[in-house]
């Protein structure tokens, strides 16, 4: 198999099986909420716990990537902690009274778990590809989406009609299987770095871009804010959704909506991905977040009505979930291939991850005193300030200009 199609396939798999936990424990929330004496702010506030884990260990993460080259095996142990963190959220439907110590277990082994992937796939896929990457990213993505859309729901089906500790045991063994299967596959996938292989030194040629002082960091510090607070408004709003329809309609019904609307981002990706490539990343995150804003204004105004629901949130997550490729594609146009791996985490880990716990904890703030419909309002108004930063990052035509300055100097 050649290089360029291993590095797709691969990293495809690791995509869908990494972002197969996206929504797991928001479903999780509505069967935990079954048990006696839990509290619905009480269970959100474990959604901070496992994005503030994941968004420290990125960074350190794509450090020693990006020092080692280990990024397939990297990934690889990244979804074998994943089967780790759902055996801790297995327990406590076998013992009541053990909620806590196994809540936040399985949160510590997800947190690690979903640090690996999202940098090292998208730095993979970069140094494999060159300028075409946010175009095949989008292909790789559009696998991540149906991993989110597919698991999370099926372990949902499967918790509900033969049992919980059943459901997550099964998605455990299905996540230490992958975790082998990409291990296999990726353990050879080589990442080239920037220049030459002249003959000098192994420490010389270790050596990569500093990222303090270089010239792209107001770039990335921008990026970062734009990305912590839209995903402020994204995780804080996920981690309940689950609960909020099925507040509405149900749990059955719930499942089979999330599962319809997660499905249109398995096209959304490969389409902004696309157009990262032809017009760049600015303008094609200033179309999504616009977007993703619009649509879940209108998701808001859906009351009970089911299609008018199903086709909000259907596009909201058309626009939105397609980060992997039109953020870290963004990031690849504009940074040194062999920074690729920190850049990349700190985007993902602090922007979109940490970003996300600091949503969390917001909305599960918000439910001690208002209702998880009226506290999903509240968070909206991050997705509009969010929009405030979008003017200030650098077009596709400045990216060029600074690309034929650099190598012209």
């Amino acid at each position: 198999m050649k290089d360029t199609l291993k590095a797709l396939s691969f990293t495809s798999l690791a995509h869908f099986a990494n972002d197969g936990t996206a929504l797991l424990y928001p479903i999780l929330i509505t069967f935990y909420q079954e048990l006696p004496g839990v509290k619905i702010a009480y269970l959100g506030s474990i959604v901070i716990v496992y994005n503030l884990i994941s968004g420290l260990l990125s960074t350190p993460i794509g450090r020693y990537a990006d020092r080692t080259g280990s990024y397939g095996v990297l990934i690889s142990l990244g979804i074998g902690l994943l089967g780790v963190s759902s055996i801790a959220f297995s327990i406590p439907f076998l013992i009541h009274s053990s909620l806590l110590p196994f809540l936040l277990i399985g949160a510590l082994f997800m947190g690690a778990g979903q640090a690996f992937y999202h940098p090292l796939g998208a730095t993979i896929l970069r140094n494999t590809y060159g300028v075409s990457a946010p175009k095949v990213m989008g292909i790789n993505g559009s696998f991540g989406s149906l991993g989110r859309a597919i698991m999370p729901t099926t372990i949902g089906f499967i918790m509900v009609f033969i049992g919980d500790f059943q459901g997550l045991m099964v998605y455990s063994a299905y996540s230490f299987i992958t975790a082998l299967v990409l291990y296999l596959g990726l353990r050879e996938v080589k990442v080239r770095k920037t220049g030459s292989p002249s003959p000098v030194k192994k420490k010389e040629i270790r050596q990569t871009t500093r990222l303090r002082g270089s010239w792209f960091m107001p770039f990335l510090y921008l990026l970062t804010v734009a990305v912590f607070v839209r995903s402020l408004f994204m995780v804080g709003t996920s981690t309940f959704i689950p609960t909020y329809l099925t507040g509405e309609y149900g749990k059955v019904v719930t499942l089979s909506i999330i599962l319809i609307t997660y499905l249109l981002p398995v096209f959304g990706q490969p389409f902004f991905g696309s157009l990262t490539s032809r017009r760049g990343g600015k303008f094609t995150i200033v179309v999504t977040y616009i977007l993703s804003a619009i649509f879940f204004g209108l998701f808001l105004l859906a009351g009970k009505n089911v299609i008018f629901t199903i086709l909000s949130f259907g596009f909201f997550a058309f626009s939105a979930y397609s980060g992997f490729p039109v953020l870290l594609g963004y990031v690849g146009q504009v940074v040194p291939k062999d920074a690729l791996g920190r850049s990349n985490s700190i985007v993902w880990g602090i922007g979109q991850t940490v970003g996300g716990a600091v949503g969390a904890a917001v909305v599960s703030a918000l439910t001690l005193f208002l209702s998880v419909s009226t506290a999903i309002h509240y968070m909206f108004i991050f997705a509009l300030v969010s929009l405030v930063f979008l003017p200030f990052l650098p077009s596709k035509k400045k990216v060029e200009e600074r690309d034929q300055s650099t190598a012209s100097s």
